[in-house]
């Protein structure tokens, strides 16, 4: 017999959000881990082994707190994954055969919607993976950004900016997946051109979201790295740097750029054609 718990998760998820209704059909039980697969409702991609290893020594020692939540398959023989994914790869690690579950009878809808409201309450997902899950709500599942806000407890403007970084290239989004681009870094990226090269100088230099944001500021949003190099350049530069810079530009008859900063630096050599670059080299070997 099918038991009403009444309004929200709380019975079962501490801290989540007490406005959805489901049936249990299963009250707590430990279930064959073979029988739980994942369905295309998980939001989270993205798993930190080492995090992973430290829950299942926790579940180890100090048993499963929390039960995973499953609902039946629809041929009733097994059971999908609703919520608690890092708890059943922690407990797979540990090779366990069973694992305690609780199985409630939800559509897709409410099933996706428990998965991500679970992983947001415990600040689980990057920026991405949330943004993801509200584009799924919002295009699989009919949400406005009001019935979002109200669900997932966010306001409309988080959820705007978040759903705003998914229009950023692949190899950005899969910077702020690793953890490389913060949410900060991410939001002076959205809009700009020059996002894949302006990111992989972020992590490369190891820029902070003050650092770009000012950048942003003394330009616009057309500007490219180049730019950004020449405007730290000349804010940096002392003046024995700049003369050192003339006299060898005038020696080798090119422009050249020294960034020089704590004692170490770079030059860059600029030229227009192959045969100015030879040039160059054989000034340079000359001495």
């Amino acid at each position: 017999m099918k038991k009403r718990l009444g309004k929200g998760l709380s019975a079962l998820i501490d801290d989540v959000d007490n406005s959805i209704n489901f049936d249990v059909e299963e009250q707590a039980n430990l279930i064959s881990i073979k029988k739980i697969h994942l369905a295309n409702l998980q939001v989270r991609k993205k798993f930190n082994q080492e995090s992973l290893e430290q829950l299942s020594k926790s579940i180890k020692n100090n048993g499963l707190v929390q039960p995973i939540i499953l609902r039946k398959s629809k041929n009733n023989d097994d059971f999908e994954l609703i919520a608690g994914e890092r708890r059943l790869r922690a407990t797979r690690i540990l090779k366990l055969d069973k694992i305690l579950s609780i199985v409630i009878n939800v559509d897709d809808k409410k099933a996706f919607e428990i998965g991500l409201i679970e992983n947001l309450q415990r600040d689980d997902l990057s920026p991405v993976e949330e943004a993801e899950g509200y584009k799924r709500l919002i295009n699989e599942f009919s949400y406005t950004q009001e019935q979002l806000s109200e669900v997932v407890s966010k306001s409309r403007s988080h959820i705007a900016n978040l759903l705003r970084i998914l229009q950023l290239p692949e190899k950005v989004k899969k910077y702020i997946l690793d953890g490389n681009l913060s949410l900060g870094h991410a939001r002076c990226l959205v809009g700009y051109v020059g996002a894949v090269e302006l990111a992989e100088r972020i992590v490369k230099e190891g820029l902070s979201v003050r650092y770009v944001e000012r950048l942003f500021h003394q330009k616009d949003l057309n500007i490219n790295k180049e730019n950004f190099d020449k405007k730290k350049t000349i804010k940096e530069k002392d003046a024995d740097t700049s003369l050192l810079e003339k006299e060898l530009s005038l020696k080798l008859g090119v422009k050249l750029t020294i960034n020089d900063k704590n004692n170490k630096g770079n030059i860059k050599i600029e030229y227009r054609n192959i045969d100015q670059r030879e040039k160059i080299l054989n000034k340079l070997r000359r001495g």
